[in-house]
């Protein structure tokens, strides 16, 4: 597997006339937890989804795990998938199907598994996130807001990826249980070695998890540091969204 498990120039994508992403770069390294911040519809959750190609993209190359994924074919774009999780922002459970059909839903339909084989691996993947066997059965709507994700990572866990995208992984949840969340994403960089591509306006979330921060203005990333230069950069945009004040750059996106 290559270092530069995620490697993206110059992308652009657009919507009509309005430019979302103008010329991002962007390259995360094996086992690195990759946080981008910004203000609200500055494109964080379109850029993810222009990397896992639910997007088509204006111009520009993104490359996971070395393979240009404009160029894929289906067969092999779905395999290069298969090694990307990825934990929604409400969980996007499926309602119909009960916990261990979700988590092992990629391992039956993505590798073709016996429904034996992908609910072991299913209820490994249950305990990783601190679930049991007891859980398996229920359905989507019978969980909290936190056992849905972490379920959610369960599934994207299953098909043991090396990549994972987390879009805004604490959004709704009270602060105990976010720190669980946090502390699981944690678990998965620091100990199974898997890369993470976040996205938050959690504080707490974003220097709990992070080892690399960017953050997307104007369609590009105008500023990229570790975790400790968030308190010492003089950028004005960074202040201001660390800071949480009204005064700064940002205030024009209020207007």
């Amino acid at each position: 597997m290559p270092s530069t498990v995620i490697e993206i120039n110059g992308l652009k994508k657009s919507f009509g006339n309005k430019r979302v992403l103008q010329g991002v770069n962007l390259s995360i390294d094996s086992g690195e937890s990759y946080v981008v911040i910004g203000g609200s519809g500055t494109g964080k959750s379109v850029l993810i989804k222009c990397i896992l190609r639910l997007l088509d993209v204006d111009s520009g190359t993104i490359k996971i795990n070395g393979k240009n994924i404009k160029d894929l074919q289906q067969k092999e774009l779905l395999q290069t998938l298969l090694k990307c999780g990825v934990l929604y922002q409400g969980a996007a459970l499926f309602d119909s199907l009960n916990v261990i059909d979700n988590v092992s839903f990629g391992l039956v339909y993505g590798y073709s598994l016996s429904q034996k084989e992908a609910y072991k691996t299913a209820i490994e993947k249950l305990e990783a996130v601190d679930l049991d066997e007891s859980v398996a059965y229920l359905s989507p709507a019978e969980l909290s807001g936190g056992m849905k994700k972490r379920v959610a990572l369960a599934r994207a866990l299953a098909t043991n990826p090396n990549i994972i995208f987390f879009d805004e992984p604490t959004t709704g949840l009270d602060p105990i249980t976010s720190g669980t969340i946090n502390n699981l994403i944690v678990k998965c960089t620091k100990e199974l070695g898997i890369s993470a591509l976040s996205i938050t306006h959690d504080l707490i979330s974003l220097r709990t998890i992070s080892n690399k921060v960017g953050l997307l203005h104007d369609g590009k990333i105008i500023w990229e540091g570790t975790n400790e230069e968030l308190d010492t950069t003089d950028n004005p945009y960074v202040r201001q969204f660390v800071s949480g004040s009204q005064d700064g750059p940002f205030k024009v996106l209020s207007k």
